[in-house]
């Protein structure tokens, strides 16, 4: 199984689950990073969004605009980078760094939109 990665560096492959958590966890000792993950398509996909210990999730199912969102309960909004630009996310879309491995897994395995999170609709 072979998945593709898109990130600040460029774009990779991962054809496990533990070399996709050992990308995972090295981009987050960057400041900031935006890790998009997919099949052989461009759709659907899993964007996470990295600052540290903390992430926000998008699942893409297409291009026709059915996406979602993580639902975190941050204290605080946390700033991100996206599609090279930073940008502040609301602390109710923040979850943790464990948080988004475990929908990184469950994507990673079924191309599915992960349900170890809550999810709001964009």
């Amino acid at each position: 199984m072979v998945r593709n990665i898109a990130n600040c560096k460029g774009n990779f492959k991962c054809q496990s689950w533990n070399e996709l958590k050992d990308f995972i966890t090295k981009s987050s000792f960057n400041s900031l990073d935006d890790i998009w993950i997919n099949g052989n398509d461009d759709y659907p996909c899993l964007a996470i969004l990295i600052n540290r210990e903390h992430a926000c999730v998008h699942y893409f199912l297409d291009g026709e605009g059915n996406m979602w969102q993580s639902v975190g309960y941050g204290k605080e909004d946390v700033a991100f980078v996206c599609n090279g630009e930073k940008s502040v996310m609301p602390a109710n879309s923040v979850i943790s760094l464990d948080k988004a491995l475990e929908c990184a897994k469950q994507f990673f395995q079924t191309l599915e939109r992960p349900s170890c999170i809550e999810w709001r609709d964009l």
